[in-house]
């Protein structure tokens, strides 16, 4: 039979323990019954003391016997004498020849010594060591003699019957408590058992079989545990460097995300990505101004939690169910609770990686109202243009067929008609001549010729081209002039137009009776140009887009009077083109400043 080494371990410690229990157990019990024989001696010896010593000389045998018998048990007698005072043996009571091997030594010393005393001495032919108590008779303070007596007390043994039980009985309790001990580890150690063999079987999927699950021992357990443990810490190391490679591309993909970022904020129209589950990963700061939201409240959040208008949500939904592969066709909305009268254009865009897979989606916002109110002005200018142009075309047409028909012979009224022709031809030639400086506009072509401008005669002509109108609405034009003309070095023609355009506004959208300043000054280093009417004025809300092409207001006195809505873009890039500033304030019901700034240069003897 074949026992575990861990068994014979328990049996081997249990064995050593019962021996040495047994030894000091022993030890205990003699020590014990050698102080109980030494007491018991003495207490004999001192017990025969209270005989008187005449009462030995009388031969109390009987009387000794008795009492040796009574309080002598397990130990052997040897021999009991009692001596007179000068040392003669007076009573004697010893076994056998036993007196005869006492050495001579112990009985000097016990008849010499005044105080009771015990001797240890060896008994030849005897095993064990004998035992002599003494004591002096004394009567009167006197010594009269001396009691000796002898025991040889009975050896401790190992294996007697009280002592054969109580190892039993220890044997007993060691089992119980080692096999109970055994059985309550074996299954305070089931749990790590299990653990090993689940830790063997994911290890080893291909070893693991039901007839081995419940055989492995502690040291298996450990083997397994250990090398759990280190596959433990190789993978931890391994998550280790996995980590150090996330955190350098988290640290690339921040970089491109920022950089990105900076891309899309330079972007003049609003952008929002999304990923595949709809949550935006980025977007540009021209959206974010326009939601007026931040960045770290719209990042990794749901897109119908950024952007809540109804008509953008629909769109994308309607976009995802139809027309995901196909081109897109955007859709036009308004924003009023973000931006009040503003038009948008709304456009999706899907994005997908190199396996056409769907990545997420781009939304694209472009605020198109300028485009829009130009593309209505353009369409305004065609019809304008048209009516325009139709409008003196109809009346050349008219007055010719009735000069050609020679229904009209009055001289007088001939001439008349020839006026008219010639006004209205030379109608048509100003708004050629207009188109054609919209057109060198649109092309950049548009340039200036400069020469030197004497101011003075430059205002009169620019007077000049508007007083007849002016009279004719009762208007009053007021100069205000300086002392010194300020000289520029401008292209004449150009510079007119436009400070005609100007005048030419301010006669047309004041009122009968109205007042028109007209006022030129030399400040710091420009001429500086003012026109100020007391007409109807422009609305705060138009003022940006006054020079815008094609741009004229909803008024309804403005849109009463003809005009393209294009003379003071063209005079806006007349003044750009020679440097200067236009400036236009104007107040509804009130009137219009018109402020216009050229820079002087110097000019040098020589220099055309």
């Amino acid at each position: 039979m074949k026992f575990p080494r861990m068994g014979l371990a328990l049996a081997l410690l249990m064995l050593t323990g019962i021996l040495l229990m047994t030894y000091f157990l022993l030890r205990y019990e003699t020590r014990i019954k050698s102080h109980t024989f030494q007491d018991k001696g003495a207490n004999m010896v001192s017990l025969m003391a209270l005989y008187h010593i005449h009462d030995f000389e009388a031969g109390p045998r009987d009387l000794l016997i008795r009492t040796i018998s009574e309080n002598v048990s397990g130990e052997r007698f040897l021999y009991l004498f009692v001596h007179d005072q000068t040392g003669k043996e007076i009573f004697s009571l010893a076994n056998g020849e036993i007196a005869s091997r006492v050495p001579p030594q112990v009985r000097t010393t016990a008849l010499f010594n005044p105080a009771p005393m015990t001797q240890q001495f060896l008994m030849p032919g005897m095993d064990g060591t004998a035992y002599e108590f003494s004591t002096p008779l004394l009567e009167g303070g006197r010594k009269t003699g001396t009691i000796r007596l002898a025991l040889l007390p009975t050896p401790v043994t190992l294996f007697s019957g009280e002592r054969l039980s109580l190892i039993a009985l220890m044997v007993y309790f060691v089992l119980a408590a080692l096999i109970l001990g055994y059985y309550g580890m074996l299954r305070r150690l089931k749990p790590f058992r299990d653990f090993g063999n689940r830790l063997l079987n994911n290890q080893n999927p291909a070893a693991a079989s039901p007839g081995r699950s419940g055989g492995g021992n502690l040291q298996t357990v450990i083997d397994a545990m250990e090398k759990s443990a280190q596959d433990v810490s190789n993978q931890i190391r391994q998550i280790k460097e996995d980590n150090l490679t996330l955190v350098s591309r988290l640290g690339v993909a921040t970089f491109d995300r920022r950089h990105t970022s900076s891309i899309l904020d330079a972007i003049f129209f609003g952008i929002i990505i999304t990923d595949a589950q709809e949550n935006v990963i980025n977007i540009n700061q021209y959206m974010l101004n326009l939601l007026h939201k931040k960045r770290a409240d719209v990042i990794d959040r749901p897109l119908t939690a950024v952007i809540e208008n109804p008509e953008i949500l629909s769109y994308t939904a309607q976009q995802d169910n139809i027309l995901r592969t196909k081109a897109l066709k955007p859709i036009e909305i308004s924003l009023p609770e973000l931006e009040p009268g503003e038009r948008f254009q709304v456009a999706l865009s899907y994005l997908t990686n190199r396996a056409q897979e769907l990545t997420g989606k781009m939304i694209t916002i472009r605020n198109i109202t300028s485009a829009k109110m130009a593309e209505e002005s353009q369409q305004q200018f065609i019809a304008h243009v048209a009516h325009e142009l139709l409008t003196p075309l109809t009346n050349i047409k008219s007055y010719s067929e009735m000069l050609m028909d020679g229904e009209v012979t009055d001289r007088e009224m001939q001439r008349e008609f020839y006026n008219t022709i010639n006004g209205e031809t030379s109608r048509l030639s100003r708004l050629i001549q207009t188109l054609l400086s919209i057109a060198k506009i649109e092309m950049g072509s548009l340039t200036i010729n400069k020469s030197l401008v004497r101011t003075d005669w430059f205002l009169e002509g620019c007077l000049a081209a508007i007083e007849a109108t002016a009279r004719d609405k009762h208007l009053t034009i007021e100069k205000r002039m300086p002392d010194n003309f300020p000289s520029l070095y401008a292209d004449k023609e150009l510079l007119q137009g436009a400070i005609i355009n100007i005048l030419g506004n301010a006669l047309k959208y004041t009122p009968e009776y109205g007042k028109i300043t007209f006022a030129i000054s030399d400040q710091d280093d420009a001429a500086t140009f003012e026109v100020i009417d007391t007409g109807y004025g422009i609305a705060q809300e138009d003022l940006p887009h006054v020079f815008e092409k094609f741009y004229r207001s909803g008024n309804r006195e403005i849109t009463d009077q003809m005009g393209s809505g294009l003379g003071l873009a063209i005079t806006a890039e007349i003044v750009r083109l020679h440097g200067g500033h236009i400036d236009m304030q104007s107040e509804l019901g009130v009137g219009t400043h018109v402020t216009i700034r050229i820079p002087k240069e110097e000019l040098y003897l020589g220099q055309t």
